[in-house]
């Protein structure tokens, strides 16, 4: 009886552990890996949120960047982290709901390896031109791509890309002619533009609008529902000749799904005390992203909404990444 009840206390406690051990989570430093190479704006988002969250957690967050495959390499090194809660990352709409759709797919199921945390900020693309190829609006824009059909080519930081996808869904809602051409991210592509050998960008905002402040790219419009904070000047493609044009990049935290949901919202409640701070906020608007927070079933609902809409529109054009 005596060894019954040794048992049944050892049992106990050892089931016991696990509650124990999210309740004092964290414990030690926490790693935040950001799938992109420094200086990107998932990198410089990452990079405001880890030192405020060091202080919230009590323990250091050191920011790791794994980048590779257009977000999927460093969104693969979460999925495969153990769920404890001391690793958590960036993910895309590029990696979580547009890869998996392309034909070389992912080595993770965002749906089942990820467990979704809090949306940090959304990002507008630009739509931008060479100011010599005398284009200045959307209708413009159309009109000469439908006057020269295959003659306008626009380049993205590569197939998949959100900024190729939201090049594809104008081809498909325009019902124009416009050739892509893949670059291995957006500075090479962002040198042709400005050197004339493409015409056309559908950039993230944070690149692209300093080039058109300097004059050495034309904004045509923001590809976001809304104008962009950033810039209320530049209409939007939808009120620009394409009604209910819509494509937002965007940057979320993710982590490991296996990860206790006693953890994730530890994590998520921090983020949104953070986010909520008028410095952090303004400094987010400064890289021309519009900051956001919410619960994590609404970063899970987003993920499903835009996988299920970039497949549709993947299959559509027939993209692939092959």
């Amino acid at each position: 009886m005596k060894l019954g009840k040794i048992l049944g206390a050892a049992l106990g406690a050892l089931v016991a552990l696990p509650a124990a051990a999210q309740e004092a989570f964290p414990t030690r430093p926490i790693r935040l890996v950001v799938p992109f190479a420094a200086g990107g704006p998932s990198d410089i988002i990452a990079r405001i949120v880890a030192p405020r969250m060091a202080t919230t957690l009590g323990q250091p967050v050191v920011v790791e960047n794994r980048a590779g495959a257009g977000g999927v390499t460093g969104v693969d090194v979460i999925a495969k982290a153990v769920g404890d809660g001391y690793t958590f990352g960036i993910g895309s709409a590029g990696a979580i709901a547009i890869s998996p759709s392309l034909g070389r797919g992912t080595p993770y199921d965002p749906m089942r390896d990820l467990a979704p945390v809090m949306l940090i900020a959304n990002v507008p693309n630009l739509v931008v031109v060479n100011p010599q190829s005398g284009i200045t609006s959307i209708q413009a824009l159309i009109a000469a791509a439908k006057a020269r059909p295959g003659s306008i080519h626009f380049g993205s930081a590569g197939i998949g890309a959100s900024t190729h996808l939201a090049g594809e869904l104008f081809k498909l809602m325009a019902q124009v002619d416009i050739v892509h051409v893949p670059y291995r991210g957006s500075v090479p592509a962002l040198t042709d533009l400005q050197g004339g050998q493409i015409q056309l960008m559908f950039e993230n905002m944070p690149g692209a609008l300093e080039l058109v402040r300097s004059g050495r790219l034309t904004g045509l419009a923001v590809t976001s529902p809304n104008r962009a904070t950033a810039a209320p000047e530049i209409p939007t493609v939808a009120e620009s000749g394409v009604p209910g044009y819509a494509v937002v990049s965007w940057f979320a935290v993710f982590a490991p799904g296996q990860t206790p949901a006693p953890v994730i919202q530890r994590l998520n409640q921090g983020l949104r005390r953070i986010m909520a701070r008028p410095a952090v906020r303004q400094r987010i608007l400064e890289l021309g992203a519009e900051p956001a927070d919410g619960p994590p079933e609404a970063l899970g609902a987003l993920a499903r909404e835009e996988t299920e809409r970039w497949g549709r529109v993947i299959r559509e054009a027939r993209i692939s990444a092959q």
